[in-house]
């Protein structure tokens, strides 16, 4: 099956990835597109996903990346090294919502915000522990889909 994939043609794949994404993943990608005007900064493409590096805005306070759909959204603060490896764990997100289309918000979108709050929150305690921020659900699985799909590593 993978390797079947990957014999389809890379315009193919590409017209494949968005037909899912706006069908299968409609509702994360509608929420996706209503947040670029306020989510303004530099726009690039990775893997037919558009990611914003957003500039800062009053209203966050919990600078992270997200992502809704093929809409991968990244804060103007982090270095570039960060912004490299991240948008790979970002993209594996995009993955998961294909997988999970209608569910993905609920599944990943929910338990991932309220995971991140969390670890920022407490992530003094979770570090003396040895707990990574990608050690659970949904954060390692997007690590390893991100890796599998655009063959780099996120950390």
């Amino acid at each position: 099956m993978e390797k079947a994939f990957l014999k389809i043609p890379k315009p193919l794949r590409a017209v494949l990835f968005h037909l899912v994404q706006w069908t299968w993943g409609l509702p994360q990608n509608l929420l996706g597109l209503l947040l670029l005007p306020i989510f303004r900064g530099e726009r690039f493409r990775y893997h037919g996903a558009l990611v914003t590096v957003y500039k800062k805005l009053r209203f966050i306070k919990n600078r992270s990346g997200f992502s809704l759909g093929s809409f991968i959204f990244l804060p103007e603060s982090w270095s570039d090294y960060e912004r490299k490896h991240l948008t790979v764990h970002e993209y594996g997100h995009t993955v998961q919502s294909l997988i999970l289309g209608p569910f993905y918000l609920f599944v990943v979108g929910l338990p991932s915000c309220a995971w991140s709050h969390r670890y920022l929150r407490r992530s003094a305690i979770y570090r003396s522990r040895g707990i990574a921020y990608t050690d659970r659900f949904p954060e390692h699985s997007a690590d390893r889909l991100g890796e599998y799909a655009t063959g780099e590593k996120p950390h």
